[in-house]
């Protein structure tokens, strides 16, 4: 993977063997599981380094151009697009907070990328919550304290796992990243006794909202 400057921007990207990476390829090989998961990790561990030499915004997983031609049209067409991405996003990161009560296993397994950045609803109406009263009640009062920490809050959808509650994704400032891990430690401390255990991810590049 190689850093390429564009016009006022610089493109990671790197050279696949053209048969293996071919539009229909691809689309048949989203059902294979390992060679997914494979190419998730490749992309959030260019994503982590990234972040760490300045501002940057992940494109979508297998963003795939059949040759150098039509990533130059590409980026002709999307430049301002992408300029404003970077601009909105760059700063920012994202918290993915799952909530579990009673026996479950720990999030986990899967890549994030496929795991939660795949599975967030494009909608932010209301987390439904199975659960107690006093459970909703508690969760209810966590998820309004982060949404009020971020600047924009989705839902993780169609995940089965036992005791799963529900998950939510927040975007926020890099420079207020603290403020969710200590509401949620906060939390963990007095909400175990309702048997309800929280697992925070992040903070991470923004893949959930680009």
């Amino acid at each position: 993977v190689q850093a390429t400057l564009f016009g006022r921007l610089a493109l990671f990207i790197a050279y696949v063997d053209q048969a293996a990476y071919a539009p229909q390829e691809v689309e048949r090989r989203r059902g294979d599981a390992a060679w997914l998961r494979s190419e998730a990790r490749l992309h959030e561990r260019l994503s982590l380094r990234a972040l760490a030499h300045g501002a940057f915004v992940p494109a979508r997983l297998l963003h795939v151009f059949p040759h150098r031609l039509a990533l130059e049209e590409a980026f002709a067409e999307n430049d301002a697009r992408w300029s404003r991405a970077l601009t909105r996003f760059a700063e920012k990161r994202e918290f993915a907070l799952h909530v579990f009560a009673g026996p479950h296993s720990a999030p986990g397994g899967e890549t994030y990328l496929v795991r939660v950045a795949g599975r967030v609803s494009r909608s932010i109406r209301r987390v439904p919550l199975k659960a107690s009263d006093a459970i909703a009640a508690r969760v209810g009062e966590l998820w309004r304290g982060c949404a009020r920490h971020a600047s924009a809050v989705r839902r993780v959808e169609g995940v089965a796992a036992r005791g799963l509650v529900g998950s939510t994704v927040y975007l926020v400032a890099a420079d207020a990243a603290e403020s969710i891990p200590l509401l949620v430690t906060k939390a963990a401390l007095t909400d175990a006794e309702l048997g309800l255990t929280y697992y925070l991810e992040g903070p991470r590049a923004p893949f959930s909202f680009i």
